[in-house]
């Protein structure tokens, strides 16, 4: 039923509860408090609302008689959405008397108020219609006048409520983030009305709004949005007359910021529709999106360009997690879970290495802040490379182990190149034994590490000059190479075999039960020795002397031993050669000073040439380089030290390192060491240009093999010149400094006191040790370039006020969460699901935003609720690379004080 209907029946009611019921209880709850009843007779007013009630109840205690109504009329205007004025004509009759008789004819008129808890009257008026031309001029004269005055005081009153209600929203929308306008669904957007939020956010006024843009909210929009904004507006609307979207606005200045519209379509017949909408600036949320999309798109090109793998463990789900670099390394996808306890049993690491890295993790989840480790990894060809694994460990609050964040990197081809670095090193060039430093290191570590009986022999092949000078020195190689082939056959894998120079040897027989083993093995040499000549039918026999000390019994030291092996060598020769002496610990024990006959820096004058002492001690810098970088914590102190000892053996002016910016447009001095008297050129040496201070082709002055030789600056061009010779250099040497094959800086020696001739084995050598300071100093780069992009990453993550989390396609399982996330939600833990950690679900959401991107959509943005925390969200899920891996970023923010606005509006 319509007002009209309503008030019709409400009023009959009334009627009956008077005249027919008589029940005055429920006329009287209809009467409003400031009600104004007239009656039947001249003057028959009632204005106070206490005197009629008590004529009303005077009325129920007189028990009169009820009436009936024989008929009635009915009719009605309504004055207001709520009031409405109520005309009925009816005839009752005394049912004391017959059907017919004692009738009377009644006229009456109503004024109702339609409450919550139902009408109230304002005004009553009854007249008989017996004496109209009397009753019905006075009772009509006064309800019009009364009519007037109540309905005079109702729009009053009206009026006052819709004031305040007006000032209430104005204050309100005053004080909204943003701004409210409504404007026509038209061709221009035409703005029917506008808040002051909105004119601020604009810059424009409504004067300027209405001269300078005709009312039109089109012109606002910038042009490369319109097109998609009136088709989302287009698509949003075939689905409902809500409306969410983000463009952006050209201000009156010219700046362009970003807005979220959320807006309503309202439709009145005969009217153009309206939008009635909300503009948000979100500028700053946008600007930091864009900031956090190129932020991740550059971490993902860092660890897409790198070969290094980047992981993370989770300590308390004992969970890691590999960047996509390990499946193109290896071959195959990573272990995730449980990986302490399968690490040693079916992990794809070295058995000897899976031990070491268990006892790693336990101590990192003891609270060890760093661990490193060298490993060897299977891959799919069941081929082992060596890795480095370094571990960070990350902490909470009260100190206790979450995670260890590291890195994988490869270093099976510098591992291998070591191995040739450390055999070519521990081996003699001619005979391929051990050489006599890295005999003594072998010998030192047995004696060491064991209390058993050993016996260290030195063989001396007799009168070997007489070999060189009849068969010739290539003759004599070729002996000597082959009388260490037969002596290497007759020790054991675990026994030492060595070459200490000349026609020298040395072994060490390790675990014998007595002397006559070692005297045993002696005859042994003796006559291979004696068989070597016998074969190559020499004019003349070969012999060896070999002179024997027993450990521990003539010494318990490298030295000790040696010497009185030595000792025992010289008595051999004395007695006539071509026999074995057992040191006699109490004829030749000697309680004078030892001489320090062999050791790592000196060579016997007595065995080797000058030569020989030069390899070995170029062999042992370049060796000395590699321990020094490979074992160092603080590589940069590492390579400040290794610039001064490879600059003072050389005996060069200048030992530098020259790094390109990443365009590789300029250079800059790193690292510098300064030989006395030679000025330091590092502070003028800072963002060189290769175009305008050195010509643009420098590096053509480096050859094929990388290499710049300059043994006179003055044959350079005139531009290369003019920035040398400032810094007093006469030649110098540079090897250039390549990451996969680009060009990104060098090593550098200058000379500033002649013009200097590099040898060819001085260039080899800091060739070789430049390849080592790159290799390290490129990777130390990268390592720090990661380190920072990652850091970068995660602070502008967790300094977004919004939350924020990546999540696997198809199992929703959370990649990454950020900090604001992890405060709303503090239990959330990285492995866990989106919809059970933060709606409670087991499945997924129905209303979530990741089933928007579907059909080559890669963003999809919508409301959604989450009763389980309470909050209402703006989601924008859009499609990312995550590792390599496609995966889903979901940035939400939070909208839930405009939902709150919204309700209390209603």
């Amino acid at each position: 039923m319509n007002l009209k209907e309503r008030a019709i029946e409400f009023v009959k009611q009334v009627e009956t509860a008077y005249f027919v019921d008589r029940d005055m209880d429920f006329v009287i709850a209809a009467l409003d408090p400031n009600i104004m009843w007239i009656g039947p007779g001249f003057g028959a007013r009632y204005q106070s609302y206490d005197k009629l009630v008590s004529m009303l109840k005077q009325e129920k205690e007189l028990q009169r008689f009820p009436y009936e109504i024989v008929c009635e009329e009915a009719a009605a205007v309504p004055l207001s959405d709520v009031l409405c004025q109520v005309y009925m004509t009816m005839q009752i009759q005394d049912k004391e008397f017959e059907a017919g008789t004692q009738q009377m004819k009644l006229h009456s008129s109503a004024v109702l108020e339609e409450m919550a808890e139902g009408f109230r009257i304002k005004s009553f008026h009854v007249s008989l219609i017996e004496h109209p031309e009397r009753t019905h001029a006075n009772i009509m004269g006064t309800f019009q006048n009364e009519s007037k005055d109540l309905l005079k005081q109702v729009i009053d009153e009206k009026n006052r409520e819709l004031e305040a209600t007006n000032e209430d929203l104005k204050r309100l929308t005053a004080n909204l983030p943003g701004g409210i306008f409504r404007c026509q669904y038209d061709d221009d957007l035409t703005l029917l009305q506008m808040s002051d939020g909105f004119l601020t956010m604009i810059g424009y006024t409504r004067k300027e709004i209405e001269q300078e843009l005709h009312n039109s909210f089109k012109k606002l929009i910038d042009p490369r949005d319109y097109k998609k904004t009136l088709d989302d507006v287009a698509s949003q609307m075939a689905k409902g007359p809500a409306k969410t979207l983000e463009y952006r606005i050209i201000r009156k200045d010219g700046s362009i910021i970003w807005v979220l519209d959320k807006g309503m379509l309202i439709r009145k017949d005969h009217e153009i529709p309206c939008f009635h909408c909300i503009l948000v600036d979100i500028t700053e949320g946008k600007l930091a999106q864009e900031e956090l999309r190129l932020a991740l798109e550059k971490h993902q090109i860092i660890t897409n360009q790198t070969n290094d793998i980047i992981f993370e463990w989770n300590v308390a789900e004992d969970h890691f997690t590999f960047s996509s670099n390990w499946e193109k390394k290896f071959g195959y996808p990573p272990m995730n879970e449980n990986n302490t306890e399968r690490i040693t049993a079916r992990s794809h690491l070295h058995p000897e290495d899976g031990v070491k890295i268990k006892e790693s993790l336990k101590r990192i989840r003891e609270g060890h802040p760093y661990e490193v480790h060298d490993v060897r990894i299977r891959d799919s060809h069941d081929k082992y490379i060596w890795c480095q694994a370094r571990m960070t460990t990350q902490f909470d609050e009260q100190g206790k182990a979450i995670s260890a964040v590291g890195v994988l990197i490869d270093i099976d081809r510098m591992k291998k190149q070591s191995e040739k670095l450390k055999q070519k090193a521990e081996q003699d060039s001619l005979t391929k034994l051990l050489n006599k430093e890295a005999s003594q290191d072998f010998i030192e570590e047995v004696i060491h590490q064991s209390e058993d009986q050993h016996a260290v022999m030195i063989i001396d092949i007799d009168d070997f000059k007489k070999v060189n000078d009849t068969m010739g020195h290539l003759f004599g190689d070729a002996f000597l190479s082959e009388a260490a082939v037969n002596l290497k056959q007759l020790f054991r894998g675990s026994d030492v075999v060595g070459r200490i120079g000349g026609d020298e040897f040395i072994a060490l027989i390790c675990n014998i039960h007595s002397a006559s083993d070692a005297e045993k093995k002696a005859k042994e040499i003796i006559h291979a020795v004696h068989c070597l000549s016998a074969d190559d039918a020499m004019p003349f026999e070969v012999s060896c002397s070999i002179g024997i000390a027993l450990y521990p019994d003539c010494g318990t030291s490298f030295h000790e031993l040696y010497h009185r092996a030595d000792l025992a060598l010289y008595k051999a020769k004395n007695e006539g050669k071509n026999r074995y002496v057992i040191c006699d610990k109490a004829s030749l024990f000697d309680t004078g000073t030892l001489p320090n006959v062999f050791h790592k820096t000196a060579i016997s004058n007595r065995i080797d040439s000058d030569e020989a002492e030069q390899r070995s001690i170029m062999e042992n810098l370049i060796e000395h380089t590699f321990k020094i970088l490979y074992q160092s914590i603080d590589l940069e102190s590492a390579i400040q030290n290794i610039l001064k000892i490879v600059g003072e053996y050389f005996d060069v002016s200048r030992a530098y390192i020259f790094e390109n910016t990443e365009d590789d447009l300029y250079c800059s001095n790193t690292f510098e060491w300064c030989n006395a008297q030679i000025e330091p050129e590092k502070q003028n040496l800072q963002h060189v240009s290769y175009t305008s201070d050195l010509g643009g082709k420098y590096l053509d002055n480096f050859n094929e093999d990388d290499i710049f030789y300059c043994r006179n600056i003055d044959d350079l061009p005139k531009q290369q010149y003019d920035i040398l010779a400032p810094q007093g250099i006469r030649s110098m040497l540079q090897c250039a400094i390549r990451d996969n094959g680009q060009f990104k800086g060098y090593v550098g020696f200058d000379e500033c006191r002649k013009n200097r001739f590099w040898t060819k084995e001085q260039i080899n050598a800091l060739t070789f040790i430049a390849g080592m300071l790159s290799i390290f100093l490129i990777k130390d780069r990268m390592k720090h370039r990661l380190e920072q992009s990652a850091a970068g990453l995660r602070t502008i993550l967790d300094n977004q006020n919004s939350w924020i989390y990546v999540v696997e396609p198809d199992t929703l399982k959370m990649l990454y969460i950020n900090q604001k996330t992890r405060d709303l939600v503090p239990g959330v833990q990285l492995g866990d699901t989106c919809h059970k950690a933060f709606f409670n679900r087991d499945t997924q959401c129905e209303k979530c935003p990741l089933k928007g991107l579907v059909n080559g959509k890669c963003n999809h943005t919508l409301e959604v609720y989450n009763s389980y925390l309470n909050k209402w969200s703006l989601a924008d899920a859009s499609l990312i690379l995550w590792d390599g891996k496609s995966a889903l970023l979901l940035t939400c923010h939070d909208i839930s004080g405009f939902h709150l606005q919204e309700n209390k509006d209603r």
